[in-house]
């Protein structure tokens, strides 16, 4: 018995620090967030966003960053954050204005 909850402890210790992990704080698709991360996540990452709400089943207002191998929850209120977005924003601003006088 005590050769078989030795191991089941490690895994209940591994998984609980996973949980409450603040580092990472990744979403799959479909899901919400429920932490913010702490890192910042270098621009030339970011390929895209969405904007979650908390009304609804998600509890927290988050902005869900895209990277080629994650879906990253950042807080909204912050200003690298809202910087991020804005460039987003004027490149496809930028695209738009390439496609509409090629036409």
């Amino acid at each position: 018995m005590a050769q078989i909850c030795v191991p089941v402890l490690a895994l209940i210790m591994l998984c609980t620090l996973g949980l409450f992990s603040s580092e990472v704080a990744a979403v799959r698709k479909g899901a919400c967030c429920t932490m913010y991360s702490s890192s910042i996540v270098p621009m030339k990452h970011i390929r895209g966003f969405t904007i979650q709400t908390n009304q609804g089943k998600c509890n927290i207002n988050a902005v869900i960053l895209h990277t080629p191998k994650r879906n990253i929850c950042v807080d909204p209120g912050l200003l690298w954050v809202s910087n991020a977005i804005d460039k987003l924003r004027a490149q496809v601003q930028v695209l738009k204005t390439k496609n509409n006088g090629s036409q």
